[in-house]
């Protein structure tokens, strides 16, 4: 099996033609994968310091959004533009990739001592409680999805999470190994997330807003950098500071 990945740069995302995408990738998504990475809750990850137990619960909370991301990425891609045969294939695919994920994050927090059997086999407000933070970010997520414009959703979830998480989320591979005694095997979710496939979800998201949003759609483009600025700073920082609240 491969070893989990030690740290991501952001240099992953591709070149976008479009200025609004310029402005999103520039002074958006790079700069928050950057806070993320220097935030001192990952440094203490990254180090051992964080105690296990918060570690723990810091995984299962985020399992507890995770566990409904296969959904959410088959309602957009029920949701996108019917003939758009590319996309929605795309979308698809996507959604059957993502069906293992919760499984693979529940095995990081059973190996971190946390009830990642119990988030998975739900129902959901028995098995766990989530902090309110978590609460607040999978009702935002939701929001996006199911009922904001399709190009809103896709730019909240496929670039606000999926650009971000491999650069923050990937980077944690290797400190759950070496000082969290996960085995490779349990620390697969992390290396998954920061890898080539996650990497590519988000470039999807990105080329997705490069064809649909026009570029004199000024509200449109606004829309769709506010949805994907609020997501990716959740994922990317806020989740973080959570856990430096406890």
């Amino acid at each position: 099996m491969a070893s989990v990945i030690e740290n991501v740069p952001t240099d992953y995302l591709i070149a976008v033609n479009s200025d609004w995408l310029q402005h999103m990738k520039r002074d958006v998504l790079e700069p928050i994968a950057a806070r993320g990475l220097a935030h001192p809750v990952l440094t203490q990850i990254r180090s051992g310091r964080l105690p296990k137990e918060k570690f723990a619960r810091m995984m299962a909370n985020l399992c507890w959004v995770i566990t409904g991301f296969p959904e959410y990425v088959a309602a957009l891609a029920a949701r996108c533009p019917k003939n758009d045969h590319v996309v929605k294939a795309a979308l698809l695919e996507n959604a059957y990739i993502e069906r293992d994920h919760p499984f693979l994050l529940a095995q990081v927090v059973n190996a971190l001592g946390g009830p990642g059997d119990a988030i998975l086999e739900g129902p959901d407000w028995v098995s766990f409680e989530p902090d309110p933070y978590i609460h607040t970010l999978r009702i935002v997520i939701e929001g996006y999805v199911f009922h904001r414009p399709w190009v809103e959703g896709m730019a909240a979830t496929a670039v606000g999470v999926e650009t971000v998480t491999p650069a923050v989320f990937g980077s944690l591979g290797k400190a759950a190994v070496e000082h969290y005694g996960l085995s490779e095997e349990d620390a697969e979710w992390f290396r998954i997330h920061g890898g080539e496939v996650e990497m590519e979800h988000g470039n999807d998201g990105l080329r997705v807003l490069d064809k649909y949003v026009a570029a004199d759609d000024i509200n449109t483009q606004r829309a769709c950098t506010a949805g994907a600025r609020l997501v990716s700073e959740a994922i990317g920082v806020g989740i973080f500071d959570m856990v430096a609240r406890w």
